[in-house]
């Protein structure tokens, strides 16, 4: 990869001009099981480069899909940095490159892991299984003039389950499980995962309950991570510049850590180089910090979090977390409270309305309520509506099982939480 990266930085340097290359070499391995067999499998390769050149005080930058040596790549970047004419001084040049091993994580689907699949879809009559699984490998290089290339090598590895069960009604679930290893998240599908799955499809088939009535709240980690999404842009650096801030309940902390123990995709450093390292937003509910990348950083006066990460396709980077855990205190509670109704939101059909600006969100969802004798019935289709900052300040306890949402090589990550933040309606 690093020819490529050679040639760009030695041509934008014959054109007066600092230079910084990002290389991605993504490959992806797709199938789909059902009924005790394989319907479909895909494999893709991709390659992208991205070029960001510095001029005359300003900065330009350019995309070359699929990647390689393209002397017209130069000068399309520096065309750029001079339409746009803003200042952006080139950043300070690493002086000692960064360290951490080259090699992080690396799924595959090899024969012994499809057959595990395809026998996990072979299920009882009155369920239908189907499993997607997709294993992701990306070889990145991120080559600045003068500088030593920093390389790594990555992945992710993602099952989402699909589960139908037939009574009087459809009851349809659908999960996403990730993780760096293939045997890791197959030994929780295996072990769990798919029993409560088919489980709860089977409440779900059933006629819905005539009446809503319900002491407690909680929200499945499933749809707190979906709806926690919409609050990730208040916690980067541009909302500071904006004025914007906010506080969450007692005892709930907030970090981005993307080399975490449990982080499903592994990276040492960000899109633009800066080491990646755990970041505190929120602590015990008070505000500790922002992510931030260089450019916002810069603004600000200060370092960037490690947190500049490009789109799918090499393009500008933009802020974005890279394991963002909700972690709420065991202070909060991890059980619900005895001889109460509990009402279970189990899975968010969509949004309706969200802002991710305001908060504000409606969505529809599926639910089920669990008696004190610990009896399941179908809740029906339900609307929820809140803000989830609101949200984020009124949790009262967790279940203590997260959960992952994931945005191309963002991912974060919630618990369930008992809640008073919504409002619930059919």
């Amino acid at each position: 990869m690093s020819e490529a990266s050679d040639f760009l930085n030695a041509t934008a340097a014959d054109r007066g001009a600092d230079s910084e290359v990002w290389e991605n070499a993504h490959e992806t391995d797709e199938l789909v099981c059902r009924e005790g067999a394989v319907e479909r499998r895909v494999a893709t390769a991709t390659t992208a480069t991205a070029l960001t050149v510095w001029k005359d005080g300003g900065e330009g930058y350019a995309v070359h899909i699929p990647g390689g040596a393209d002397a017209s790549l130069v000068d399309t970047a520096l065309a750029v940095g001079r339409s746009l004419g803003f200042a952006a001084p080139a950043p300070a040049r690493r002086t000692v490159p960064a360290t951490g091993p080259r090699l992080l994580a690396d799924p595959r689907l090899v024969e012994t892991v499809t057959r595990r699949l395809a026998k996990l879809t072979a299920g009882p009559a009155d369920v239908d299984v189907e499993l997607r699984a997709r294993a992701d490998r990306s070889r990145v290089l991120l080559h600045r003039a003068g500088c030593e290339p920093l390389q790594h090598t990555t992945g992710t590895f993602q099952l989402q389950a699909r589960i139908t069960a037939k009574d009087r009604r459809v009851g349809f679930i659908a999960h996403q499980m990730f993780g760096r290893s293939v045997d890791a998240v197959l030994e929780d599908a295996e072990r769990a995962e798919l029993d409560e799955l088919t489980a709860l499809a089977r409440v779900l088939a059933r006629e819905p309950v005539p009446r809503l009535s319900h002491d407690d709240v909680l929200v499945d980690g499933r749809v707190m991570a979906k709806l926690f999404m919409l609050a990730v842009p208040a916690f980067q650096l541009d909302s500071v510049l904006e004025g914007r801030e906010r506080i969450g309940s007692a005892g709930l902390s907030l970090v981005d850590d993307p080399m975490a123990a449990d982080s499903p995709l592994p990276t040492p450093w960000d899109d633009e180089g800066t080491a990646c390292h755990p970041t505190t937003l929120l602590e015990d509910g008070v505000l500790r910090g922002f992510l931030s990348s260089r450019r916002t950083a810069a603004e600000a006066g200060t370092v960037s979090t490690g947190s500049g990460r490009r789109g799918p396709s090499g393009e500008m980077p933009t802020v974005q977390p890279g394991f963002l855990a909700l972690r709420p205190a065991t202070s909060l509670g991890d059980a619900p409270l005895d001889g109460r109704t509990l009402l279970k939101v189990v899975q968010a059909n969509g949004a309706h309305t969200s802002n991710a600006i305001t908060g504000d969100f409606s969505i529809g969802a599926n639910a089920v309520l669990i008696t004190p004798d610990g009896a399941q019935h179908n809740a029906g289709n339900i609307t929820l509506a809140g803000n989830v900052f609101e949200l984020l300040a009124r949790i009262d306890g967790h279940d203590g099982r997260m959960r992952l949402n994931r945005s191309h090589t963002s991912f974060v990550a919630s618990p369930g939480v008992w809640t008073s933040g919504l409002t619930i309606g059919r």
